[in-house]
């Protein structure tokens, strides 16, 4: 049981660590399926940014993506090669970029993400039921912890270099 300071701490230490595995084992995919098509984590972290908020700024995309705005840049173009995003004038300020998805980057990022979730429900197959178990009980406090993080950004200023 957790119960002291220290203990959140090496907590805190340890599900990094473990996290940190899983989200590196989620970012190879299966590459025995040949996946070199797929998108990247953080090409379907834009997509699924521009789904829910698009079309907008690259600035603030930068910020809802938590880096800076010349990062974010180099993925839209790649992103704009692939044909899954487009890029517009902001009809209230021509000087600023809006970003959008394309139908086929929809199309695309469904696809990616159904080819993930494949490789993560055939690894958690392999698991044991308690296993499982455990995990299934471990989602409502997670969920918890990535809520906190998207109320902290709602009043959160801008990162620098993103304004």
């Amino acid at each position: 049981m957790v119960e002291t300071e220290s203990q959140v701490t090496e907590l805190a230490g340890e599900l990094q660590r473990v996290l940190s595995k899983v989200f590196s084992v989620l970012r190879r995919g299966d590459t025995n399926k040949g996946t070199a098509g797929d998108l990247t984590l953080a090409q379907l972290s834009i997509l699924l940014t521009l789904l829910d908020q698009g079309p907008i700024r690259m600035t603030e995309l930068a910020a809802r993506e938590r880096v800076r705005t010349p990062t974010t840049t180099v993925a839209i173009r790649r992103l704009e090669k692939l044909g899954l995003v487009k890029r517009s004038r902001d009809p209230s300020d021509l000087r600023a970029v809006l970003v959008d998805v394309t139908p086929r980057g929809l199309v695309q990022h469904r696809e990616s993400l159904a080819a993930r979730r494949a490789d993560l429900a055939a690894r958690l197959a392999k698991l044991s039921a308690e296993d499982l178990e455990t995990l299934s009980k471990a989602l409502a406090p997670l969920e918890r912890l990535a809520g906190g993080e998207q109320e902290d950004q709602k009043g959160a200023p801008e990162p620098p270099g993103c304004g």
